[in-house]
């Protein structure tokens, strides 16, 4: 038995080892091929071997299979020699090149000893000036000859004191440039993201003067120079210098990492929050200055993995430095602690495609700069958030009219919606294929970053609008109470800070808002937004509705409360916070009567807090027909808590029925089984949204149900009919698309329902199955 075990491995060895393509072959129906796929290689650590010593008999059996596709070989000390037979079998003269994609390499030989004998034909890399290219473009390019024999032998020899990471493949010219094309227009698409926070850094640089926007300036302009290095745009530049790749590589990621570490001080003011590590910032900043002039001026005679080092561990300290900021509670370190988090998750990652441990070409070329442009986002949302009001001092002593001003943000609002779009686009196109709940979660604080800068893009349109006097049309009248969840609901998909908001309501039910719902629900969310607490204190909004009077028009009290000590009483000059707030009320009409102190009064005990007080145009609509019977059915929701179940309980919230939620079944039937809890009828809603069966939920619950009571299932399975769920024992179906639309109605009939057989002599036709 044992023989015939180790007869079938070798078998299965040799099916595997001569199903392997053992020539590259480009012919009428195959444009391209890996040379990793068919070629061997051999490591020459001595450096010393020649091309007639490696092609002889002695090393030839020495050379081993590479089988796969890019090349990663990490840090190399000595030679890499690649052997591989190809042939050129297309019917039509189609001009064939070797295609040798390698950025970083420094020494590249390429041998065709079928044509030139022991002659190297072409010597390529980064230390061999970029004239010597037979074909410029953005890789090692060789047309091969077109008197070549029919099968041919290729050897390359890669050498470098990077690491050798490539991709070499025998394609035609017209696919090689279409690769080409298509690696042009990535760059330029995330170049084109970089230009444009570029540009409005720079209009808020003018405007501030600020030093921060200036560092944050260089940064940008470093990531541009760290992405073309990357991929060896910068050569062509210097056609006949050698290692100016590598120099201006070393320069820019080094001046990025440098601008960082500066940036940082600025933007969380550690002189003033955090004055110690204000010092280590300062001594960090300065020592990568430092190496950056070292590694340009000589980058040969120093290690490449001290910088690798000395970039992993500059970003670490900056990583401790923010949870510490955040720990602290320093205005806006929510954000930069997101951006630190990601910039030191994808670089890390990035640093172990380069060495090969991560072996994936798609991270190695575009990982790195993809990371730190969402960085670049999360940093700039922030930054616009704590934008000073030196806007509007600057416009006058620029001598600008208001006019001009508001024309120039409307065009920044549409010039930064557009790319935006294009952001949130390409954060929705990647969230569905990464498997990794920390990449989803890194992912999902960039889509909460860009949803930040759509607000604060609404509120630059807010201004527009409010000094055109242009004032938004309402088609349907609103309630007040779904118009404060909606505010609520918005609010959470923009808080960056798990932040603790109350909502109490007074005074609110049956009242429909008829002018201005939506520029009310966007003061409700910029109020919490500028007023909430980085800390477990909670942002209490209390909504009160005064008596209306005759012309329709009811008064809206707003009480905020306890403000955080950052909110000011003096408006002198103006920005996106209070003062913004301030401008949306006097258009409303309203006022703010009182702010108090924004320190605690030890005698009163009362907290720091604002009133507004905002006229709003009403009607008072008439109690709805599920409402009449509220003290007569309670309303229960029972499944997992979801999206969909969110969406049923703050529409059966805005009535007068008392709501009970389960989750567990067993819960649920001691509720049923208890009739002190059980004082009136029940409208059961059920959720098949996992954790139970629907069917066998409600033959345990029937026992229980009194005539009166009504279930309604509600589903996702589209192909679900009302008949078939009637014949499980339930009264009605709703399907989840349906609930905003189709809820209310529903729950209404199943009440009248309900009272008629509560008073009809019958009672409810009980199921023939008591338990599943």
């Amino acid at each position: 038995m044992l023989h015939r075990f180790i007869l079938l491995f070798l078998l299965c060895a040799s099916n595997i080892a001569w199903g392997k393509a053992s020539i590259a072959i480009i012919d009428d129906t195959h444009s391209t091929f890996n040379i990793g796929q068919s070629a061997f290689y051999y490591l020459d650590e001595t450096q010393s071997l020649s091309y007639q010593d490696i092609s002889s008999d002695y090393y030839s059996k020495r050379f081993r299979p590479l089988a796969r596709d890019y090349l990663q070989f990490g840090m190399v000390k000595g030679n890499i020699w690649i052997r591989t037979e190809a042939a050129v079998q297309t019917t039509i003269q189609t001009p064939i090149i070797l295609d040798i994609s390698a950025p970083r390499l420094q020494r590249l030989d390429l041998f065709l000893p079928n044509l030139y004998g022991h002659q190297a034909q072409v010597e390529l890399g980064g230390a061999r000036p970029y004239a010597n290219l037979p074909i410029e473009g953005l890789s090692y390019a060789y047309p091969i000859p077109s008197n070549i024999p029919p099968i041919f032998t290729i050897y390359i020899k890669m050498s470098s004191h990077l690491p050798i990471n490539a991709n070499i493949e025998l394609k035609t010219l017209s696919e090689a440039t279409k690769d080409s094309q298509n690696e042009i227009l990535i760059t330029g698409l995330l170049i084109g993201i970089l230009l444009t926070l570029f540009l409005c850094n720079v209009f808020f640089f003018i405007k501030t003067t600020h030093a921060m926007y200036l560092i944050y300036g260089v940064m940008l302009v470093g990531i541009v120079v760290l992405h073309l290095t990357l991929h060896d745009h910068i050569s062509p530049l210097f056609p006949n210098h050698t290692g100016i790749q590598e120099r201006i590589y070393n320069l820019a990621a080094l001046s990025c990492l440098t601008a960082v570490v500066f940036f940082s001080r600025l933007y969380l003011d550690t002189k003033r929050h955090l004055p110690t590590m204000d010092k280590v910032l300062i001594l960090i900043g300065s020592i990568n200055a430092l190496f950056a002039f070292i590694f340009a001026v000589m980058p040969e005679r120093i290690n490449i993995m001290i910088l690798s080092a000395m970039v992993v561990a500059t970003l670490i300290i900056l990583t401790f430095h923010a949870i510490y900021a955040f720990v602290k509670n320093v205005p806006y370190s929510g954000y930069y602690l997101a951006a630190r988090i990601l910039l030191f998750t994808g670089h890390f990652a990035w640093i172990l495609s380069v060495y090969g441990i991560i072996p994936s070409q798609i991270l190695l070329e575009w990982g790195l700069t993809i990371t730190i442009i969402l960085e670049a986002l999360i940093h700039f949302t922030g930054m616009i958030a704590q934008t000073t009001p030196l806007l509007q001092k600057y416009a006058h002593r620029r001598g600008y009219s208001q006019a001009e001003m508001f024309d120039l943000l409307s065009d920044l609002s549409s010039r930064l919606r557009r790319q935006i779009n294009v952001i949130g686009g390409g954060i929705a196109h990647l969230k569905p294929a990464l498997k990794s709940a920390d990449a989803k979660l890194f992912l999902d604080s960039s889509q909460v970053a860009n949803n930040n800068i759509k607000s604060l893009i609404k509120r630059v349109d807010v201004l527009t609008d409010i000094k055109g006097n242009l004032a938004a049309e309402q088609a349907m009248p609103l309630a007040l109470n779904k118009l404060i969840d909606e505010a609520h609901e918005n609010f959470q998909q923009l808080d960056q800070d798990d932040t603790n908001l109350t909502i109490n309501l007074e005074n609110t039910e049956q009242v429909e808002v008829l002018q201005n719902a939506t520029l009310i629900k966007h003061l409700i969310e910029v109020l919490a937004q500028e007023f909430k607490h980085f800390s477990d204190q909670a942002l209490n909004l209390h909504f009160i509705r005064h008596e209306i009077n005759r012309e329709g028009v009811t008064m809206l009290e707003i009480q905020c409360s306890p403000l955080p000590t950052r909110v000011h009483s003096q408006f002198s000059h103006f920005d996106l916070g209070m003062s913004y707030i301030r401008l949306v009320i006097d258009h409303l009409n309203g006022k703010l009567v009182e702010l108090n102190n924004n320190s605690v009064d030890e005698k009163t005990q009362s907290h720091p807090s604002i009133n507004i007080q905002i006229p709003i145009r009403v009607h008072l609509r008439q109690t709805q027909p599920m409402d009449q019977f509220a003290d007569q059915f309670d309303i229960i929701l029972f499944g997992q808590s979801d999206e969909d179940m969110q969406k049923a309980q703050a529409l059966t919230n805005n009535h007068n029925h008392k709501v009970e939620q389960f989750s567990e079944l067993e819960t649920l039937i001691g509720y049923f089984q208890n009739p002190d809890l059980r004082q009136s009828g029940s409208v059961i809603l059920v959720f098949d949204n996992g954790g139970h069966i629907p069917h066998v939920t409600l033959q345990r619950l029937l026992p229980l149900m009194r005539d009166e009571d009504q279930c309604l299932l509600i589903s996702k399975n589209v192909k679900m009919s009302l008949d078939y769920t009637q014949k499980l024992g339930f009264d009605d179906l709703l399907s989840c698309a349906d609930i905003d639309d189709e809820l209310e109605t529903r729950l209404t009939k199943l009440i009248q329902k309900g009272v008629r057989l509560k008073s009809s002599p019958l009672s409810r036709i009980k199921a023939l199955r008591k338990s599943p």
